[in-house]
């Protein structure tokens, strides 16, 4: 298992494409968007919304959810990252939230949501929310 931050801003697509060719397990740190992502960086990013309130993920969620299903945001993400075949572990002390997030396997996003959410992608490390300012990020192994 390699976990990496993975959400639409920041999808790691080489990295993910890499583990599953080796037989390696990605599993999505920060599927929602993460804590530390300041006010300035969201400004930048998203024009102060967070990925949550992030008007392609809203879209997507009402689309998906319609009246009656109600899928919500944090669906909406969780669920693009298992059909890109990672793992996922939402943080939450709450128990609602729990269950909210273990209900997404009773819809699909469609290849055009998925596509929507893959063009959020912020060029290089910019889209970037967790372990920003962590000297240790930008060291090369090779």
């Amino acid at each position: 298992v390699n976990q990496v931050e993975c959400h639409p801003l920041y999808p790691q697509e080489e990295l993910r494409q890499y583990c599953e060719k080796e037989g390696i397990l990605l599993q999505a740190y920060a599927a929602l968007g993460g804590q530390d992502g300041t006010k300035a960086k969201w400004k930048d990013l998203l024009g102060g919304k967070k990925l949550l309130e992030a008007p392609t993920v809203l879209s997507i969620a009402e689309e998906v959810g319609g009246d009656d299903d109600g899928v919500t945001p944090a669906q909406v993400l969780l669920k693009w990252a298992l059909q890109r075949k990672c793992a996922i572990t939402p943080k939450t002390s709450s128990r609602e939230r729990m269950v909210e997030n273990a209900n997404i396997f009773n819809f699909e996003l469609t290849d055009a949501q998925m596509m929507r959410l893959e063009k959020m992608q912020v060029p290089g490390e910019a889209g970037r929310l967790c372990w920003r300012t962590d000297p240790l990020r930008l060291l090369d192994f090779e």
